[in-house]
């Protein structure tokens, strides 16, 4: 990942938003829903689990009542079964949400997926 890249760890960010559709609304719509989403990628072993591209403009936040984004980024384990698991959820994700192709995005590599939704 690039050096300035700010990112937050998911699910504090996500908990402590108040936007109540904080994450990918038109694949999660409500933010218990990108929570729950998170939490399976950690059981799946997920190393981490970061937001990025946050929009914080304080009028966003006055009107949705906290910030939003539409990526995360997943540090993949070096588990070969773990991994494999994770890519089935982000293939899946391709195939039946509005999911981009993860390698335009900056910060992705060979042990980061990007989860970047529409």
């Amino acid at each position: 990942m690039e050096e300035d890249l700010i990112t937050y760890e998911a699910l504090e960010w996500l908990i402590n938003n108040n936007n109540p559709s904080a994450l990918a609304s038109d694949r999660f719509g409500e933010t218990i829903n990108a929570i729950k989403f998170v939490e399976k990628l950690y059981e799946l072993g997920a190393v981490k689990v970061s937001v990025v591209g946050i929009w914080d403009e304080q009028e966003r936040i006055e009107k949705e009542g906290g910030s939003y984004a539409s990526t995360l980024l997943v540090q993949l384990p070096n588990d070969t079964k773990k991994r494999e698991r994770i890519l089935d959820v982000y293939n899946k994700e391709i195939e039946e949400s509005s999911l981009n192709d993860g390698e335009e995005f900056e910060g992705w590599n060979e042990n980061i997926l990007a989860f970047w939704w529409d």
